[in-house]
This record gives structure tokens, C-alpha cells and sequence, in this order.
């Protein structure tokens, strides 16, 4: 379960819940650093402090929180498998507008 930042979706704040077979991923709204400054009043103080721990210059509040757990987890193969999601330094050097034209591989759970 966690919080997740997709590059063709790069302003919204995805959430990732799984339990038994079940898989919720739902869009949760703005990252905070997508929103203009003016909209930051009307953001609850909790949140500002939240997106403050993880604020990055680049990216802002937008980063990867997800946790795993599962009797015999796999942690080489699923850290493998979330490493090859990962941009390459090509597609990552391309930029926020030319991230919105990759695949949308969760549009389908969204």
C-alpha cells in the first residue's frame, strides 16, 4: 500500500491499496507541488507538513511511498520489477510534457 507518482500522469497523486487478490489504485489528486501557490491556503496544514518531509527541489512532494508485505515475499524479483518501471536517464532527461505521451499502462485500474 503507499502513495505513487506515474510519469504520464506527472501532477497526479496516485494510491495503491492490495489485500488478499484485491488491488485498489485510485488518482487522489493534485501532488502538491503541481498546484499553484495561491491554492496552498486552502490545503490542510497536515498535508503541507507531509509534502514538506519528501519535498524534492526538481520534483516537489511528487515520490514513490509503497509497501509490500507478504509471507515469502520475493524482494529481489519485486524490487527488479519496480526497478524496470523506472524512466531511463533518456526518457527522464525528456521532460514532464514529453513523460505525458508514454504509454498509459493504469489508465485500465484508474
Amino acid at each position: 500500500r503507499g502513495r505513487f507518482w506515474l510519469a504520464d500522469r506527472p501532477d497526479t497523486l496516485l494510491s495503491w491499496d492490495a489485500a488478499g487478490g484485491a488491488l485498489c489504485v485510485e488518482n487522489t489528486g493534485p501532488w502538491l507541488a503541481s498546484l499553484p501557490d495561491a491554492a496552498w491556503s486552502m490545503v490542510p496544514p497536515y498535508r503541507q507538513a507531509a509534502a514538506a518531509l519528501d519535498w524534492h527541489p526538481e520534483h516537489g512532494d511528487c515520490c514513490q511511498h509503497l509497501v509490500f508485505v507478504s509471507p515469502g515475499l520475493d524482494r529481489e524479483g519485486l524490487t527488479g520489477l519496480l526497478d524496470s518501471c523506472l524512466l531511463t536517464d533518456e526518457e527522464y532527461g525528456s521532460g514532464r510534457e514529453a513523460w505525458k505521451s508514454l504509454p498509459a499502462a493504469f489508465d485500465a485500474l484508474l
